[in-house]
């Protein structure tokens, strides 16, 4: 969270979730007698299963009903297109390129929702391990950077003829990490600044009815396949129910208390966010990435355009209509 704090890092809008992964992969591949010993340890199961729960769940106070509620229904329409679309889109184009399934649901989980912490939360149930995270979460790093930072040049370019509350929306749909679309609606400033976030925000609330419905499906096929005896119970999410909780807890508190609040609780949740993405790090050695070969990389450059282009589709030519 400290290195996170850097003027470079935070003018390029890396969270510090991404700083934490890094920091644990050079740990684990400089000092494989510190990480041996740590893997002797409960350290990094609680890591990233108690801990990185606990994190998700509370990344419910960063969201309110008021907030949701100022984009209204069309806003809410965008996001759902574009999570459930975008992620559909992955797992076909998978298929056709040859990349295996758990690889193509982090990736696409990834892409369309919140970056690391929706790759995060949907590794608690498929289960892929460390080194599909840690590709997932590379993809994120890559192309939601590179997305941030052409956002603003290429409006200002006039590549897109939009308003600023149209840039909002269209940032707010395709851009990975709530990071990149505060970074990016930033760089643009007025209008455009909150309408990212608060689109981006809601891509985060559809990780609950996602978590639920891949908790679902994936029980299902694992029953059918007879691959694993694991019951429907065992994978479904509960914890996506204690951030709907904890969602409803934040729109019903006194907004100033919320206000002074909301500062600390991000800091408290980031830190346990980041333990978890430390100690995923920490088991992702360097010959992960070499022998992952080009075919996550060629997913989520197609899941890239698609969220730019058919957020761009939208926000032209569908919203106006639904208004």
């Amino acid at each position: 969270m400290l290195v996170a704090e850097i003027n470079t890092l935070k003018t390029l809008a890396i969270s510090p979730l991404i700083v934490a992964v890094l920091l644990g992969a050079s740990l684990g591949n400089l000092c494989p007698r510190l990480e041996q010993f740590i893997s002797h340890t409960p350290v990094l199961t609680i890591s990233t299963k108690q801990i990185l729960r606990l994190g998700i769940i509370l990344y419910g106070f960063r969201l309110s009903l008021h907030e949701l509620a100022q984009v209204g229904l069309s806003g809410l329409a965008l996001a759902t297109l574009i999570v459930f679309t975008t992620f559909s889109l992955g797992i076909l184009l998978a298929r056709l390129i040859g990349l295996d399934s758990k690889s193509a649901i982090l990736i696409s989980a990834g892409s369309s929702i919140c970056g690391a912490a929706a790759v995060l939360a949907t590794e608690s149930i498929v289960k892929g391990g460390s080194a599909r995270v840690g590709i997932a979460v590379s993809t994120v790093v890559v192309f939601g950077t590179f997305s941030m930072l052409s956002y603003p040049i290429v409006y200002r370019l006039g590549f897109f003829d939009f308003t600023l509350p149209q840039m909002g929306l269209l940032m707010g749909a395709s851009l990975h990490e709530v990071a990149h679309a505060v970074g990016a609606g930033s760089a643009l400033g007025g209008s455009a600044a909150d309408i990212t976030v608060v689109i981006k925000m809601l891509r985060v609330l559809m990780l609950v009815p996602f978590l639920f419905t891949l908790g679902f499906a994936l029980s299902y096929l694992r029953k059918t396949k007879s691959q694993d005896q694991q019951s429907l119970r065992q994978n479904i999410p509960y914890f996506a129910l204690w951030f709907v909780a904890v969602l409803i807890l934040s729109s019903l508190l006194n907004q100033e208390y919320r206000a002074q609040a909301l500062p600390w609780l991000i800091q408290l949740d980031n830190f346990l966010l980041c333990i978890a993405m430390g100690a995923l790090g920490m088991s992702m050695k360097k010959a992960i990435f070499t022998n992952a070969g080009f075919k996550p990389f060629v997913l989520a450059s197609a899941l890239l355009v698609w969220l730019v282009g058919f957020a761009y589709l939208l926000v032209a030519y569908v919203l106006p209509v639904m208004k």
